[in-house]
């Protein structure tokens, strides 16, 4: 395979896995161990952390993979107001945090605020970034997408795929 396949297919697929983790009291999580070479390698430790525009958790991207987003974004039509609502949510609460020496991150006080988070955090890897919840919504969240999609029939490009 070539190194240019590799590597997409490396960042594209980059973080897995659900994982319960603790907020110290200056508002930073540890980012686990099994993430910290992959993030590095990607961004260099660089990440950008926003609101997520539906749901009440956040973001968190490497640089890269953010820009990439951004400019999707941003060539959105500017009087769409969808478009006003996504720039607004999704790029106006955007920071960039850099992962420290342990691999931890901080979460200003406001996105902490949004998402609601606390002590308990749910760190979810979504293939290219992760989102972060409180545990308790992050819960409710998963016992309501499993109602909602018994209610719902199932499209045919996921009962296509096997698993």
């Amino acid at each position: 395979m070539s190194l240019i396949l590799t590597k997409y297919i490396k960042n594209l697929f980059m973080f897995r896995g659900v994982h319960t983790i603790s907020i110290d009291n200056k508002g930073r999580i540890k980012i686990p161990s099994r993430h910290h070479e992959l993030i590095i390698n990607a961004c260099d430790g660089r990440m950008i952390l926003s609101i997520h525009p539906e749901d009440d958790c956040l973001l968190l991207y490497p640089l890269a993979d953010w820009q990439k987003l951004e400019f999707k974004v941003g060539a959105l039509p500017s009087l769409n107001i969808h478009t006003k609502r996504l720039k607004r949510k999704l790029i106006g609460h955007a920071t960039e945090c850099e992962m420290d020496k342990v691999s931890r991150i901080l979460i200003p006080i406001k996105l902490r605020e949004y998402a609601k988070i606390d002590k308990k955090v749910i760190l979810s890897g979504q293939g290219n970034n992760f989102e972060i919840w409180n545990e308790a919504t992050w819960n409710k969240h998963i016992d309501n997408l499993d109602s909602l999609s018994k209610r719902e029939e199932l499209p045919p490009e996921i009962s296509q795929l096997s698993l």
